[in-house]
């Protein structure tokens, strides 16, 4: 709202930015629970002007690249959802830090770049039907709306959401 009380585009653009931020994180959140990992703390707390989005994830005992790669992918995937857009999360800038990390993961265990790309491809598909099922997608909402809310949440929220939404 500016000085006359009036909404501005800023503000609208703002708000939107936030919200995307918001599903972004959800979507790793609610992705981390149903792999069997803690997510302990998300954010979207702004930062220097801009919205930052953050999740810190523990794995309990030994990681699966699968798990992994699909809490990292999901983020994009449930903005991908959110936004009504099918992107290629390597394409969007704002989600290149996730697909860094998922290749990083990834392109070691695979024979080629190529085989790599398919199989990141193939994942984020499989993501994008897993994501858009409606309790999973209920979770996700409800965490977005909680960190829309209070900017920063724990993980007893997170699991309680996603354990009311998915069983």
């Amino acid at each position: 709202m500016n000085a006359t009380g009036r909404y501005d585009q800023d503000d609208c653009d703002d708000e939107e930015e936030l919200a995307r931020t918001a599903y972004h994180e959800a979507g790793h959140c609610v992705m981390a629970v149903l792999c069997g990992a803690r997510a302990c703390h998300a954010s979207v707390a702004p930062e220097e002007d801009n919205f930052f989005g953050k999740v810190d994830i523990q794995w309990p005992g030994k990681r699966i690249l699968a798990n992994e790669l699909s809490v990292i992918l999901a983020g994009p995937v449930a903005e991908m959802i959110y936004r009504g857009e099918p992107l290629h999360p390597g394409f969007v800038p704002e989600w290149s830090l996730d697909w860094q990390q998922a290749w990083s993961l990834a392109r070691p265990r695979a024979a080629s770049d190529v085989k790599c790309l398919e199989m990141m491809e193939q994942l984020v598909a499989k993501l994008y039907r897993s994501l858009s099922d409606d309790r999973v997608w209920a979770a996700i909402a409800a965490v977005q709306d909680l960190l829309m809310a209070h900017e920063d949440i724990e993980h007893e929220q997170i699991e309680y959401e996603v354990r009311a939404w998915v069983s």
